[in-house]
């Protein structure tokens, strides 16, 4: 892990005060239904998201495979809240680590917020 940690193109970080909060609020959010471990991780990647956009990085791609936290259900259909958490904070949801189909952003996510 210490290896995988230190890679260059990784940045490895804490849970942090305003994560946790975060995971609060979005855990008490009405017809989303997800795990404790989920509610962490998209709680850290929606802030981890605005603190980027902060600094200039007008949208952020998360590459996910975790059905729970894909913000389409198995038919490809949308689900409204979570693509809802993620569309307000300009993350690009990935099915794979490919990185592809950056084409698709939705118009205005190319300049900063």
């Amino acid at each position: 892990m210490d290896e995988l940690a230190k890679h260059p193109s990784l940045n490895v970080f804490p849970l942090s005060e305003p994560m946790l909060e975060r995971q609060i609020s979005i855990g008490a959010m009405d017809d989303l239904s997800l795990k404790p471990y989920d509610l962490a991780v998209l709680a850290a990647v929606i802030v981890k998201s605005e603190e980027l956009q902060q600094e200039g990085h007008p949208w952020v791609g998360f590459c996910e495979l975790d059905s729970d936290l894909q913000p389409w259900d198995k038919s490809g259909s949308r689900k409204r809240v979570l693509s809802n958490l993620y569309d307000d904070v300009r993350i690009f949801v990935y099915p794979n680590f490919l990185l592809e189909d950056v084409s698709e952003l939705p118009d205005g996510w190319t300049t900063s917020i």
